[in-house]
């Protein structure tokens, strides 16, 4: 019988060829296809279960070929951009020739974060106008603590548009409770609103429709910027 002269790959060679492909940013051009949904929701769209998109969204694993091939038409994505980021895609924009505007960070989020005596975040304007929203009705803040994992990290930078307050069930939201900004889904449960953590440790917080005097809400939010 011949000898294997094939080896296994050690941890650190996965991810040096994982680095050199791009393939290791796969959960971060994932999120960006959420535009906005849940995991559950984007589950159900690209027909796959919670718990495998979930995996992929923390880098826990990567999708086979098929399913690549699934998730980039369901998108309508090129394959090849959500494999390794090569390539044109609807949902960027060119780097040559854009021009950028500052999103102000929210004045109440200073004291999340060190890194939050940085007054303002460029940000493309093509990607303001794919979402059809004006540049002054923006906000940036940081997001705090582990409750949105795994679709949003600690520290990771989200673009909120303060023009759209009214809840819209599963959607992601900024909001000020009591005196501390978060970011939660909020569904509308008969006379209370829920605010739910992606993140199963954390409980439901339950808002009186009535009362909501310790609750504001900020406004939607429509980009994350992942840190690294």
């Amino acid at each position: 019988m011949k000898e294997n002269n094939f080896k296994t790959l050690n941890e650190q060679e996965k991810t040096s060829i994982l680095t050199k492909t791009g393939v290791i940013n796969f959960k971060n051009r994932l999120t960006l296809l959420l535009e906005g949904l849940s995991g559950n929701a984007f589950a159900k769209k690209v027909g796959m279960s919670e718990a495998v998109i979930r995996d992929y969204l923390s880098g826990k694993t990567y999708p086979s070929l098929n399913r690549l091939a699934i998730i980039a038409q369901k998108c309508d994505v090129p394959i090849e951009w959500l494999a390794t980021g090569k390539g044109d895609c609807r949902l960027l924009t060119d780097p040559i020739g854009t021009e950028s505007i500052r999103i102000p960070f929210h004045d109440l989020n200073k004291n999340v974060n060190p890194l939050s005596r940085i007054e303002s975040i460029p940000f493309e304007i093509n990607l303001i106008k794919n979402q059809g929203c004006k540049s002054e009705d923006l906000t940036a803040i940081w997001a705090k603590g582990d409750s949105m994992d795994p679709t949003i990290s600690n520290h990771d930078i989200l673009i909120i548009n303060k023009a759209y307050c009214k809840p819209i069930d599963g959607y992601l939201y900024a909001v000020q409770y009591d005196d501390q900004i978060c970011v939660k889904r909020i569904q509308n449960q008969g006379t209370n609103l829920a605010l739910l953590c992606d993140n199963s440790k954390y409980p439901t917080i339950l808002i009186d429709k009535n009362s909501p005097q310790n609750l504001e809400i900020i406004g939607h939010v429509i980009y994350l910027l992942k840190d690294f």
